[in-house]
């Protein structure tokens, strides 16, 4: 069995909440993280400014070659 479950609980209320069954095979029981709505809506009012900054985009990557040497 795959349980869902909320790793940012942890951080702000003290115990992950659980989402919910991902899988069922067998009587495992195994856990997968992600977040859920409230401590989404709590970690996009908090990061707020860095999330609406303008990032410019990367360079792109310019590979140098070395003159080959042929020798005649």
């Amino acid at each position: 069995m795959l349980i869902c479950r909320c790793a940012w609980h942890q951080r702000y209320r003290g115990y992950p909440r659980l989402s919910g069954v991902a899988s069922w095979r067998g009587w495992n029981i195994r856990f997968t993280d992600g977040i859920c709505e409230s401590c989404l809506v709590r970690f996009r009012i908090e990061h707020r400014r860095f999330l609406e900054q303008k990032h410019p985009s990367p360079k792109p990557v310019v590979r140098a070659t070395a003159p080959s040497d042929a020798v005649a």
